[in-house]
């Protein structure tokens, strides 16, 4: 997500992440939120103390933010049922807006290693949401461990779910140091080249 807001920032967008992830305590964009500031990026979350909360608290700075048409705004849910809870409330709202719900897909992560479990969790997610998946983002890699045999791979399993779903697959992310790579697989989706911004914590003192 920081990545397309960066994408959106240089076209000359005004772009505002929400943070209304309650799922992953070690990729929550909250924790960035001031490197974010310094290139040009809002990110809301939930204030003080109740910003390392585990709950769904909507505020309505929040919900003056979706309204707002003069911007592009991402809100990053979470990567469950759990997550997409926070998002029921904004229902009425946002149902008439013409979104884009994208859900992220990591083949090699637990809960979505075939094209079942897959489709659970969407359906998981559009249930407990009231919103439905209107597109999908291939997000195939192990972090540092990650080569272009292990996306292509992955992908296909992408590609299998897009098809029997009949969504579309947005853009397939690739890491910068394996873009050049590329040439030798026969992708024909959009490919978003990404920069890695969340890492966890122990990585990072490294």
């Amino acid at each position: 997500m920081i990545n397309q807001s960066i994408k959106a920032m240089q076209l000359k967008e005004k772009v505002i992440i929400v943070d209304l992830d309650i799922v992953n305590p070690y990729f929550r964009l909250r924790e960035k939120r001031e490197k974010l500031k310094e290139m040009g990026i809002e990110v809301i979350a939930p204030p003080g103390k109740l910003a390392l909360a585990d709950l769904p608290i909507i505020s309505p700075e929040i919900k003056g933010r979706i309204q707002d048409s003069n911007r592009i705004l991402f809100i990053d849910a979470g990567g469950d049922e759990v997550g997409a809870k926070s998002l029921a409330s904004f229902y009425p709202v946002l149902k008439n807006t013409g979104y884009q719900m994208n859900m992220v897909i990591n083949p090699y992560r637990p809960f979505t290693k075939n094209s079942a479990e897959i489709e659970k969790m969407l359906r998981d997610i559009e249930q407990s949401s009231r919103l439905e998946v209107n597109g999908l983002i291939s997000n195939p890699n192990l972090g540092d461990q990650t080569d272009i045999e292990l996306i292509a791979k992955g992908h296909d399993m992408v590609r299998k779910v897009s098809k029997q779903l009949n969504l579309p697959i947005r853009y397939l992310t690739v890491e910068q140091s394996l873009y050049q790579k590329l040439s030798a697989y026969c992708f024909t989706e959009n490919i978003l080249v990404i920069k890695r911004y969340m890492r966890l914590p122990w990585d990072e003192l490294n």
